[in-house]
């Protein structure tokens, strides 16, 4: 019996396996070649479902073990959050990678007092700790709280803005696989396509829709 939704049961685990983001996944492998992950932070920037919290986690792993990878609400940080991750992030992790990273989801949603934070923070980021923001707003457009500039904590991470165009067919295949090995396909590829580009390219939507029954006879 399927005890996860279809979305987190096939999450890519690997880099080979996520789909559309060669060029941001090439930069990131680029990256770990010449001097390692971690003692950054990244901003990733993408619609829903189109692959930001697997980055994110894939990024993540490569640098910490599981029990050392924490994922937040960007927009429940407060103080108290804060002068926690600024505690723990100077404590290796244990286990065969030693590092910390902290995953902080919809990272537009931080408030100006976090933002402030933030800015102390990342010029002081230990060589084992990676902070990892996410956000479906693209950089030109992300204010904080009260209007706040979000350029001086943008300019303290490396951009990886994904990739928008050429997602529909990779994700209608994906989706077709996927409805297939379920035993929940009934329609042919090309009404796969018309249902990803319905879901805006939102591979979890597209997803959750299959196991709904949307493409069952």
């Amino acid at each position: 019996m399927r005890t996860q939704p279809l979305y987190e049961q096939y999450r890519p685990k690997v880099w080979a396996d996520v789909l559309g983001q060669g060029k941001i996944i090439r930069q990131i492998q680029d990256l770990q070649k010449r001097s390692g992950l971690a003692g950054r932070a990244y901003w990733l920037a993408g619609g829903s479902g189109q692959g930001k919290t697997t980055i994110a986690r894939l990024i993540a792993a490569e640098i910490a073990d599981s029990w050392y990878i924490e994922e937040i609400d960007a927009t429940s940080v407060t103080a108290v959050t804060l002068r926690e991750i600024e505690r723990v992030m100077h404590i290796y992790g244990a286990g065969g990678k030693s590092g910390r990273a902290f995953i902080l989801n919809e990272a537009h949603g931080l408030n100006k007092a976090a933002v402030r934070q933030f800015l102390i923070l990342l010029e002081q980021i230990p060589h084992h700790v990676a902070f990892i923001f996410t956000t479906t707003c693209e950089a030109q457009e992300v204010f904080f709280e009260d209007k706040t500039d979000a350029q001086p904590l943008l300019s303290r991470c490396i951009r990886l803005d994904l990739a928008r165009r050429g997602l529909a067919e990779l994700f209608a295949q994906r989706a077709y696989e996927i409805a297939s090995k379920e035993g929940l396909n009934g329609r042919p590829l090309e009404q796969y396509v018309r249902l990803v580009k319905d879901c805006r390219n939102n591979f979890r939507a597209v997803l959750q829709s299959i196991e709904n029954g949307s493409v069952k006879e």
